[in-house]
């Protein structure tokens, strides 16, 4: 998979910067998408999102900021492929899930 193409589903899948809060949907990707790249998009993205949810960031830190930036850290070293933008939805999604 493009992992550019990956990258801005991610951010789409999300809402970052459309949304005030997470607002994560696999319908959202129908927008920008053919059926089947969107379903397999969904499932590439759902995974990763498990993935990023492994860390233990809301353990160690007290502060959202530390928090989010542990994680994404973690997952940067993981996924080099993915952009800085998705990765902050991810850590966007994860911050507001663990306040």
């Amino acid at each position: 998979m493009n992992p550019d193409v990956l990258s801005q589903a991610i951010v789409l899948w999300t809402g970052w910067h459309r949304s005030d809060w997470p607002a994560p949907d696999d319908d959202r990707l129908l927008e920008k998408y053919d059926s089947l790249e969107a379903a397999e998009l969904a499932l590439t993205i759902h995974e990763l999102e498990d993935e990023f949810y492994l860390s233990d960031a809301r353990d160690r830190f007290n502060s959202l900021a530390e928090m989010g930036n542990a994680a994404a850290a973690e997952f940067r070293a993981k996924h080099p492929e993915l952009s800085d933008e998705a990765i902050e939805a991810f850590a966007w999604c994860y911050t507001h899930d663990y306040k």
